[in-house]
This record gives structure tokens, C-alpha cells and sequence, in this order.
């Protein structure tokens, strides 16, 4: 059995109390980590601010190197990080190899552009010079989500160090593992005592403690709405930034000239990661003229993926809990009972393990709870549209607002149906991942802030005005 401990100030304390974190796909432990209580969590925010001081003040290229040698780190630990982010995830050794690429890719990235992090010259009149400057924050908390928990711990915390914050990171109590590896890479890279600091353990205990400590100066948080809010109210006295991505329920929308067989597969890029995503494409809205022919298509593509115990032969992983299982099931019933019809799909395929098969529902209502609720699953609800204006009205008739595709090969079109859509990301003909370059906001309750690209370095600094006289007398 793998244990882990907490990781302070450079040192790995041991709480008295341990999580056990138990592998998606068949429910058996695979490690014991020492859970954090607020004791730990006070600690661990006084050693990020003792290191606050000194690592604001290193140099632009001293910092990039540290983020280099962490990519460096975590692609010679692929294999390992991997296998820890598969036991703790259920998906697949080759899905989480790819996940510690990316995160490599995060901080590579961002080791890129500590050098970018500068203000600007203000002109005024001859007596005066204005200039502004950006400051790092302090200390910054991140509240990381188990569905994809390596790349999204990645995604913020490569942007507050490259900011030159020092971070303390709560991992996700249910998949803690891969995060606290990159913990461990970090200072294997040499990153100085305190500017990484992990403490996994509940929500409710060390989350809270991280929320409620005044010296924490920002905090980004995934997960659900409901404690996304709880955190803006908590903090709200502080005025403290804040990122937060709290879900959504992603329109994707065929149109009748669409590239079928492209847009056949970017319906079932839902089932990634057994539709465990924030932005998934949860609702399909087809074309009434081609929707029975593009809706076989897509039943085809379901019934042909496997769903299996061993990771490595599964399309659709386990979902993480038992009691996410549940729910997935109750949301699939209370479709049948609002008068929805279950094309293919829905049920739970073994007696053991949190699966649930690939499912495709069908004439449900646009009120029903399946239609209007995140469901976080491997459930697609399907509709037909006969216009434009029909289909951005239900698309846009949700709380979310964080992800949309469109698909079609009328270009005006395209950018219509875009810029009518509410949505922080619309993709057209391709329902791609989000990457490091571009920026990921969110629209209406899915959240507020905007991870990636050059927004990152703008949420992670603040902005100082210095304003002088100045005497350009020749002497």
C-alpha cells in the first residue's frame, strides 16, 4: 500500500488521521494519505508566506528554469505519475500519460513567459514620468478537482509560481495522489522550502481552513456550484480574486451542412473520461432534417465501445465513487419518468466497480433534470431544431455558460450562431480540449475568472501605478 504524507515547508509531517483512496474501477484501496486538518493547514500557509518574501524577488529566468525543470521532472516520472493517476482516476495508462504530458506542457509554457510579466508607460506632461508595474499577490490557495486532478492542479499553479505567489494546493481527497507526485517532482526540481505546498484532506476541514485564512490573497477553486459559492461568500469581506469553475451543461450543434461523420465524432468525445468534464458536450442539438440519419451515427459509435474492468481495455472509465454511480443512474430513471426514451445505453454493466454504460437519451424535455442539471457522466441527451434562432435560444437556456460546439460548413453561419451563443469557449467543427495558449472563461454561474494563456499572468499579479515628478533641467 502507497502512503503519502503531507508536504510543508520542504518537510512531509504526519497528521494522525489518513484517507484511503480507492482505484474507480473496482473499489479495492490502492493508498493511505495523511489528511490535513486546520492545524496543518495554518502551518502550511505560514510557510508559503515566510517563502513569499524571498521568491518574489527572484529573477524572471531563475524562476522559468525552476518551472523547465519541473516539465523536465514530471516526463521523467511519465510512467510513474501515470500509473498513480490511473489507480486513483480509473482511466486508462495511456489517457493519464497523456494527462502528465500536458501538465509538463502547462509549466513549460508558462516557464515561457515569466519574462512577459511587465507593465507599461503612461505618457503625461514633461514634469511628470508614470509607470506601472505588476506585483505578484502573496499567497495563493487552489482547491483542485479529482476528475482530471494532475492538469488542472497544473493549470494554476504553473501561472502563480511563473508570477512569482507561492501556492498551497489542496488535491482532491478522492484522487490525491498524482498531484502529491507532483509535489515530490517539484522539490526533487529544487523549488525553494515553501513555495509549493500540499495538503490533501476533506472539503469541509482543510478546504475550509484554506478559504478562511486572511493571509491567503487568492483562491481557485473547481468543483461544484454550490461550494463555488459558498466560497465567494466566504471570502467576499476580503475582496481576494478569485477563480472559480463551477460546471456546465455544453450545447453541441449540428446543422444540416455539417461534416457529419466529423460531427458524429465530436458527439462522442462526451464519453471521455466517462463524461467526468466541465465542459462536455452533454446537449446535442441536430438539424430535424438529418437528425435520424446522424443520430445512427452516433448510436453506432456508442454500442461499439467497450466498457471494461482492466483501464486499459475500456473506452469509458469507472466514474470515481460508488455514489456517483448512483447518481448517474438516478438522473438516467428520472429521464424514463419525465417521458424521455433510452436509445442505447443505461444501465450499470458489473456488480462491482462505479461503471456505467455509454447512454444516449432521447425526446427528453428541455426542463427535465437531465436536460438542464450537470450530470457528470457518460449520459448524451439528444434534440431536434428546426432554426437558427430555435436552437441559440435552447442552447443558451441554462445557468451554465462555459463550453459550446457548432458544426457546419457555412462560415457566416459559423460566426453567427457564435456570437449569439453564451458561452466563455465555442468551438466550430471541432469539440477540442482546451490548451495552455488559449484562455478558458466561463459564462453566467459556470464560474468566474479565466484560466490559461496570458490571462493567467494578469489574475495572478496586481497592478501598482508610480507616479513622479521629474526635473529634466540640463545641469
Amino acid at each position: 500500500m502507497r502512503e503519502y504524507d503531507l508536504l510543508v515547508g520542504g518537510e512531509s509531517p504526519s497528521a494522525a488521521e489518513q484517507t484511503t483512496v480507492k482505484d474507480p474501477a473496482s473499489n479495492q484501496p490502492v493508498s493511505h494519505v495523511t489528511r490535513a486538518d486546520e492545524t496543518d493547514v495554518a502551518f502550511a500557509v505560514e510557510s508559503a508566506s515566510e517563502a513569499f518574501e524571498t521568491w518574489r524577488e527572484v529573477d524572471p529566468t531563475t524562476r522559468s528554469q525552476y518551472l523547465m525543470d519541473i516539465a523536465e521532472g514530471l516526463r521523467d516520472k511519465q510512467d510513474h505519475i501515470a500509473q498513480r493517476h490511473t489507480e486513483e482516476t480509473g482511466r486508462s495508462v495511456t489517457d493519464s500519460k497523456r494527462s502528465v504530458e500536458f501538465a509538463a506542457e502547462y509549466f513549460e509554457y508558462y516557464a515561457g513567459l515569466t519574462h512577459q510579466i511587465k507593465g507599461e508607460t503612461v505618457p503625461l506632461s514633461t514634469g511628470e514620468f508614470d509607470f506601472t508595474k505588476c506585483e505578484p499577490l502573496g499567497v495563493t490557495g487552489h482547491i483542485i478537482p479529482w476528475n482530471s486532478p494532475l492538469l488542472l492542479a497544473s493549470r494554476s499553479i504553473a501561472p502563480a509560481l511563473a508570477c512569482g505567489n507561492t501556492v498551497v494546493a489542496k488535491p482532491a481527497e478522492l484522487a490525491p495522489m498524482a498531484v502529491m507526485e507532483l509535489g515530490k517532482v517539484a522539490h526533487d526540481a529544487g523549488l525553494p522550502d515553501g513555495v509549493l505546498n500540499m495538503v490533501p484532506g476533506e472539503g469541509t476541514i482543510a478546504g475550509e481552513a484554506l478559504v478562511t485564512d486572511k493571509r491567503v490573497n487568492e483562491l481557485t477553486f473547481t468543483g461544484s456550484k454550490e461550494v463555488g459559492f459558498h466560497i465567494r461568500e466566504t471570502v467576499s469581506d476580503r475582496l481576494i480574486p478569485l477563480n472559480l469553475e463551477l460546471g456546465g451543461k455544453s450545447p453541441n450543434i449540428v446543422f444540416d451542412d455539417a461534416d457529419l461523420e466529423a460531427a458524429a465524432e465530436g458527439a462522442v468525445k462526451l464519453f471521455n473520461n466517462a463524461g467526468q468534464s466541465c465542459y462536455a458536450g452533454t446537449r446535442l442539438f441536430v438539424a430535424d432534417e438529418i437528425y435520424d440519419a446522424f443520430i445512427e451515427r452516433v448510436v453506432d459509435r456508442i454500442e461499439r465501445m467497450t466498457v471494461a474492468k482492466d483501464p486499459n481495455e475500456t473506452d469509458v472509465s469507472a466514474l470515481i465513487s460508488p455514489s456517483a454511480q448512483s447518481e448517474v443512474d438516478a438522473y438516467v430513471e428520472s429521464a424514463l419518468e419525465a417521458g424521455a426514451t433510452v436509445t442505447t445505453g443505461g444501465c450499470i454493466p458489473f456488480e462491482d466497480g462505479n461503471f456505467y454504460e455509454p447512454t444516449l437519451i432521447e425526446d427528453a424535455p428541455d426542463d427535465a433534470a437531465v436536460s438542464c442539471e450537470e450530470i457528470f457522466g457518460p449520459v448524451l441527451t439528444a434534440y431536434r431544431f428546426e432554426s437558427e434562432r430555435e436552437v441559440v435560444e435552447r442552447a443558451n437556456d441554462t445557468e451554465y455558460g462555459l463550453y459550446a460546439g457548432v458544426w457546419t460548413t457555412d462560415l457566416e453561419r459559423a460566426n453567427r450562431i457564435a456570437g449569439h451563443i453564451e458561452a466563455g469557449t465555442v468551438t466550430v467543427n471541432n469539440y477540442a480540449s482546451p490548451i495552455p495558449q488559449a484562455p478558458f472563461p466561463a459564462y453566467k454561474q459556470s464560474g468566474a475568472g479565466s484560466e490559461y494563456a496570458t490571462a493567467a499572468l494578469r489574475h495572478y499579479t496586481k497592478v501598482k501605478n508610480v507616479r513622479m515628478a521629474v526635473d529634466k533641467t540640463l545641469r
